[in-house]
């Protein structure tokens, strides 16, 4: 049996993701249909190359954790830093548990699922890490695209580790591994391989904002249905412009 759509009648969730909260900022009329309405926007495609390399780099810095070994990153890049250990480190990085905050004016559970956290020697704060995957020509940053989006989600991890009582330096990272064009497909016994070019993008973030607008996103929750959105939605557009067609 198809699985029954929620209605506006029924309580609005106790819980957000951190991916929820930026669905809200995007569009509020999305946001409504489905978190409290239950309808979910098209699929998109799942990027499993990102969901590889952030796999592998989690191995790569969980294999030092602990050991008190220094990563030839962190000399190239002069960081005095380690890999943090935590005995939560497994849940924060889950993308259903994460790491969790009670937003107190509101009663909802915020969360979100962070790839690593590297601890300052000297201080011992907190370095909120983030990795990202592409294949461009020349270095990537983050001006334009998706970079309004990324420097968001950094604040707003920043932001929860904050609440939640540690001491988060403001200084975040984005290790970014770019793949290469460069040379061939095949190496030994025929294994396929991509070189990756490896950025490191420090961001200082300014979370000050997460609190405001956490308490508009569950207020748009307890609301009517807002207003669909004319330009600033890709789905909306194609709604609206659906519909100018098809009446």
């Amino acid at each position: 049996m198809p699985r029954r759509k929620r209605s506006a009648a029924d309580a609005p969730p106790t819980t957000l993701s951190r991916s929820a909260l930026e669905a809200f900022i995007r569009c509020p009329y999305c946001f409504y249909l489905h978190r409290r309405l239950g309808i979910k926007p098209p699929d998109q495609f799942p990027l499993t190359l990102a969901s590889a390399t952030d796999a592998l780099l989690k191995n790569e810095f969980d294999a030092i954790r602990g050991t008190g070994e220094r990563h030839p990153l962190w000399e190239r890049e002069g960081l005095n830093v380690r890999a943090y250990e935590h005995p939560q480190m497994d849940a924060w990085r889950h993308n259903f548990t994460g790491i969790r905050t009670l937003h107190r004016s509101t009663g909802v559970t915020l969360y979100g699922a962070v790839d690593d956290v590297w601890e300052d020697l000297a201080t011992g704060a907190l370095h909120i890490v983030d990795y990202k995957s592409t294949s461009k020509q020349g270095n990537p940053s983050l001006e334009g695209g998706f970079g309004d989006g990324y420097r968001r989600q950094m604040e707003i991890y920043q932001w929860l580790f904050r609440q939640e009582g540690f001491d988060v330096h403001p200084v975040g990272y984005f290790l970014y591994v770019n793949g290469s064009k460069r040379g061939g497909f095949y190496g030994e016994g025929l294994a396929g391989r991509m070189l990756f070019d490896t950025v490191l993008l420090a961001y200082q973030g300014q979370d000050g904002w997460v609190d405001e607008v956490v308490t508009r996103a569950v207020d748009c929750l307890h609301g009517p249905l807002p207003e669909p959105s004319s330009s600033g939605c890709d789905s909306c557009r194609y709604f609206l412009e659906r519909s100018a067609v098809t009446g």
